[in-house]
Formats: C-alpha cells, sequence, structure tokens
C-alpha cells in the first residue's frame, strides 16, 4: 500500500502542485504540536482526531488508520495505539519529504 495516495491529493487540492507544497507544509508545521501532546498526555486525543482529518485530506491513509485507532483506545491503551500512530507518521513524513523532492 502506498503511503500517499497521489491521486485522492490530486483531486483534493486540483493537482496544484504550489498549493499541495502549501498544504504539506502545514501540516509538517502542525506535527510539533501534535507530537507535544502525545508526549504530555494533554490534549492527545484531540491531536489525533485532527491529524485524522489532516491525513484523510491529503491522502494518508495508512496514518489516519493509525489516528482512529487511537482514538478509539482507553487510557491503558494510549502508549502502544500512540506508537502506531508515531509509526505511520514517521512514514508519511518520509513520504511528504519524496513527494516535495519529486515536485521540485
Amino acid at each position: 500500500m502506498t503511503i500517499l495516495d497521489r491521486a485522492h491529493f490530486d483531486h483534493m487540492t486540483g493537482a496544484d502542485r504550489a498549493l499541495q507544497l502549501e498544504v504539506l507544509g502545514l501540516f509538517r508545521r502542525q506535527v510539533a504540536s501534535w507530537r507535544g501532546a502525545f508526549a504530555s498526555g494533554e490534549g492527545w486525543r484531540e491531536s489525533v482526531h485532527t491529524m485524522k482529518g489532516s491525513a484523510r485530506g491529503i491522502g494518508f491513509t495508512q496514518l489516519a488508520a493509525a489516528c482512529e485507532a487511537a482514538e478509539q483506545a482507553d487510557e491503558a491503551g494510549r502508549a502502544a495505539a500512540l506508537a502506531q500512530v508515531e509509526a505511520a507518521l514517521s512514514e508519511a513524513l518520509v513520504a511528504l519529504e519524496q513527494f516535495a523532492t519529486d515536485a521540485a
């Protein structure tokens, strides 16, 4: 499975490369905030929810699925669920960098 569904991302952005790079830049800037919430334990569920929406809009389907699973985790399962989100996020960030390189 591809990490970034480029057909979806093209559809959502009208295949406008400048807009895509802007959207990906905004996503990248939000990552630190989301990770901060994960680490502190405060607002982590809201951050996962926000990340899920962003991931779906871009076409990071695996990340969105990991976020959805984390949203449903109880407090005892939080660490494991967030580890899955982190793994999917790391893959998404690699795909994001590859997209930016390809678009250049």
